[in-house]
This record gives C-alpha cells, structure tokens and sequence, in this order.
C-alpha cells in the first residue's frame, strides 16, 4: 500500500476518538479523531477501482485531513493543488490525475478528470513546486519520504502533541503540509483550521483557540504587528516562504516579546534549515542550522556565497531507502551560527557584464532613511530596479542620493518604484520575474 506507514501512524494517533483533532476559530470542536476516522472511512469506497492520483484541490477545509487518508486507503495517491487553479492541463500532461476532490458551498465534490494515468509505483503525494521560477512542476514522494520530513520538522521545531497548531497557511502548500497535516496525522497533534488571514481575526482566533503554535509567512507576520496584543498561550511563531524581513522580526520582538524564528525549505526537499535560537533575527536572510536528519554540503566552498547541496531521507525521490539530494537555485552564506540566504542564481542581474545580486544592494537601500521595505530585480535590458515601500517623507531624489553616495555608479538602480506594498504571488512568495514584467 502507497501510504501504508503513514496510516500506522494514524492508528495510534486515532486512539484519542473523542478527543478534539480539529478547531474551529472560535474554539470550538469541528472533528474529534474519531470523526476524521469515520468520515475517511465513508468516503474511501468512492475513491476506489483506480490508482491514479487525486487532486486534492480543498483548501483549507475541515474534511482535508479525512480526504487525504480516504485516498491513501483506497490505495490512490494524491496531489496537492492550489484552491485558486482553475486549469489542471500541465497535472494532466504530467501525471495524470483521474479524480479530483473539491468543495462548493462547503460540501465535498468528487469529480472525475479525462486522461486518468493508473500507477504502480510507490509515491502517494505529488507536491507542486512553487513555480516562482518556471510552471509549477509535481514533484513525487513516497510515504518514507513525507515522514522524515514530518519527523524533522516536528524534533527540530520542538512541536509535539502537547501543542496546538494555528493553520491559515495554505494545507496544500508544502509548507503547510509539512507544519500542519502530516504532524496531525502522524504526530496527533491538533490543528485550529482558519481561512482568514486579516490580522484581527488571527488575533481573536488564538485567543478563543488558545493555539501555541503559529506557522504564517512573513507578510502575514508583518501584518500581525498592527494588533495591540498576542494572548500568552503562544508560545512559537514561525516564518517561511520568503525570507523575513529584520524590521518586521525587530518590531515584532519589540512589540510582543516574541521571536519570530525562520524556517527555510523547499517543495522538493521539504524542511531544510530552522533557526532555533531566541536570540531576534539581526541579519537579513538568516534561516539557522540544519534540521535534525539534514545535510547540507556548499557546492562552492571557497566563494562567500554558494549554492548547497541537501541530503535528507524526506528529498523527493522514488527510492525511499537511499537518502537523496537535491541543489535548490538559492545563493547562502555560511556562518558561524547557522546560514543566510542572500538571493537566486536566477535573480542575479547581468549589469553591463558586472554581475548583481539583488540581495546585496537590498541590504544598503534599506538603510536609506524612510525606506520599510525594498526588493530589487533586474529587466530584460539587463536595467536594475528597485520596487520601494516607505514613508511619506520618501521620494525618487532622496533615493537616488543615497545609492549615489553608498553603491558603485553600476551598482545604483536605473528604475525606482514607490508602492504602498510589495506585490505578493498567491502562496505569499515575491517572484522577481512576475515584478520584472510588471514594472519594467
């Protein structure tokens, strides 16, 4: 069976029937474990006589972990896709999903698709990458796989079932896969389900639910500084998705003595690097050490930045007994402490032969008096610009004098872009290419 030690599990988790495994926002019981049971049972015998994957298309539902399990136990795989897409050719193509589960006016749908592809391999999820980059791609694990990742996160996050994590992250995210469902099935630690990400109602939702957990992205987290208060029960806040911004951890520290810690990984490799410490995050792009039962090897030992090379049993590979690697496109610095992350090999702008990283020049703007935030990317006539949240005082002039006096003539963007926010793609990431082709 695809998922069959990911049920075992289960099993044990499932001991609890009638404790609370999910929570509504106002504190409330939406499922006991046994509900999540019972109601994967009833939906299992009309997932059956297949075993193409599933699209599991639900968002952040109260019956996704029940849906999740039904397809495991009818020995199907499932695929984890945005609520938001509307087009499911590029899974079609790839790898041929034949049913998917969605929900209309609350209520579970299971549609059938054209093109199913019946599998006899061992993978039971199929995360999409983030598609920052390129199209998103599926990329395939095995139940081994998906629980080392779970292991990893949940030993060096220190959660456990003690806990109570506050979902409104994206379940079908890897990120929230990885920090929410699979510590729920695998680890029996409860889930608040929310879908509203507006800082009041995150707010009132940890006050009734008394979560202890809160997993967000940094522009939730930045958000979240506008309340007056966090109730006492919290008692971890983690960032990842995008680097965290030091204003935003500062602020945050200042305002509610709590540390935002980072949490760095990947679609195709799950967790890869946390920051542990309490000490609040003073260097931008720190993301800490390795996670327990990950290695990172630098490809470029020599240079101060360098792309890495991950190996961790949870790596994305159908062989779940050979730990795998994978070498994201990201640029870290080591230290003594832990690493940074200071760019992408793809966002790196070719200036008139020169070679800049965004990152670096993001660092010097944002000492500039005014500036809250900054992101710089590179146009297709190899022009840099610089897309600029600050103040009222802020303006072009003030901008262009300060990169004159703190840059290299090549180095001082040709564009800059005042804005009341820095845009955001839908899974809360900033994508250079789609800002490229917005505002150049």
């Amino acid at each position: 069976m695809k998922a069959f030690e990911i049920l075992e599990k289960w099993a044990r988790s499932r001991r609890k029937a009638s404790a609370p495994a999910l929570i509504a926002p106002d504190g409330t019981c939406l499922r006991t474990w046994g509900d999540i049971d019972a109601e994967s049972l009833e939906l299992a015998p009309h997932l059956t006589g297949s075993t193409s994957p599933v699209a599991l298309q639900l968002g952040n539902h109260p019956a996704f972990p029940a849906a999740l399990l039904a397809c495991w136990r009818a020995g199907r795989p499932i695929c984890l896709v945005d609520a938001s897409l509307k087009n499911l050719d590029s899974l079609t193509n790839s790898i041929g999903p034949g049913t998917r589960i969605s929900s209309e006016n609350n209520r579970l749908k299971i549609d059938p698709l054209p093109s199913p592809r019946e599998r006899s391999d061992s993978a039971c999820v199929f995360k999409l990458t983030s598609g920052t980059t390129s199209l998103p791609a599926p990329i395939a694990f095995t139940s081994h796989q998906i629980l080392a990742d779970c292991d990893n996160v949940c030993a060096g996050m220190g959660i456990g079932p003690s806990d109570l994590n506050f979902g409104v992250i994206a379940f079908t995210h890897s990120y929230g896969f990885s920090n929410l469902i699979t510590p729920l099935l695998c680890h029996g630690i409860p889930l608040v389900v929310a879908d509203d990400a507006l800082p009041r109602a995150i707010q009132k939702t940890l006050v009734q639910t008394r979560a202890t957990v809160l997993p967000l992205v940094p522009a939730m987290f930045r958000a979240l500084c506008s309340v007056d208060s966090l109730p006492p029960s919290l008692r971890l806040c983690i960032s990842a998705g995008a680097p965290l911004e030091t204003s935003v951890a500062r602020e945050f520290h200042a305002k509610f003595a709590r540390k935002i810690h980072s949490f760095y990984g990947a679609s195709e490799s799950g967790g890869i690097c946390y920051d542990a410490s309490n000490e609040p995050l003073t260097e931008p792009g720190f993301v800490g050490s390795p996670l327990p039962g990950v290695e990172i090897t630098l490809l470029d030992p020599q240079a101060p930045t360098s792309r890495i090379r991950v190996r961790s049993s949870a790596v994305g590979s159908l062989d779940s007994t050979t730990p795998a690697n994978f070498e994201p496109s990201d640029l870290l610095a080591p230290g003594s402490r832990g690493f940074r992350i200071v760019g992408r090999v793809s966002d790196i702008i070719n200036c008139g032969g020169k070679k800049v990283a965004p990152a670096e020049l993001e660092r010097v703007i944002a000492r500039c008096p005014g500036v809250r935030e900054v992101i710089v990317f590179g146009s297709r006539q190899e022009k840099i610009h610089a897309l600029v949240v600050g103040d009222e005082t802020l303006d072009h002039q003030t901008l262009r004098r300060y990169c004159a006096v703190s840059l290299a003539p090549w180095q001082v963007p040709r564009e800059f872009h005042l804005v009341p926010q820095i845009p955001l793609t839908p899974r809360g990431k900033i994508s250079r290419l789609e800002l490229a082709a917005r505002f150049s």
